[in-house]
């Protein structure tokens, strides 16, 4: 997926959020380069969907910590996950997503867009054989998914 595709789906999700009375809010460019500063290099599309929506994403993936105030707690909470578990922290880890603290999806590279991989409380790594973008992409479908219902 090109970054324009990319951000017209965000855009999208964004007029079905505002179109819902939500506000949305993306990280500014401040806040992007202390997440640099703190973590080394991001991904561009991830830095991408943070510009948009990385400081309220209105009830899009309510109730997992996706957004710039708690990824610190998202790597925190990965970090102690995979120790728990006897799982050796992959190179270049990255976390951008933690489900209820018991699952965790992250980065093993810093590429534009990188693949995605999950741990999930029990399990191995696994390779969930899609981009960033792609993973974005399918989480957006599902939210468009039900609010159709």
């Amino acid at each position: 997926m090109n970054k324009w595709e990319f951000n017209h789906q965000l855009n999208q999700l964004i007029a079905i959020l505002t179109s819902k009375g939500f506000v949305t809010k993306g990280c500014n460019d401040q806040q992007l380069a202390q997440l640099e500063h703190q973590y080394g290099r991001l991904p561009v599309y991830y830095k991408i969907f943070l510009s948009k929506l990385g400081i309220n994403a209105g009830d899009f993936k309510l109730g997992t910590a996706i957004l710039f105030h708690e990824i610190d707690d998202i790597n925190q909470g990965s970090l102690v996950l995979l120790v728990e578990n006897n799982i050796s922290i992959p190179t270049n880890f990255l976390a951008f997503l933690l489900h209820q603290g018991y699952s965790s999806l992250f980065f093993m590279d810093r590429h534009d867009d990188p693949m995605v991989y999950c741990y999930t409380e029990g399990d191995v790594i696994k390779n969930l054989n899609c981009k960033f973008s792609q993973c974005i992409s399918a989480e957006i479908a599902l939210y468009k998914t039900y609010q159709t219902e």
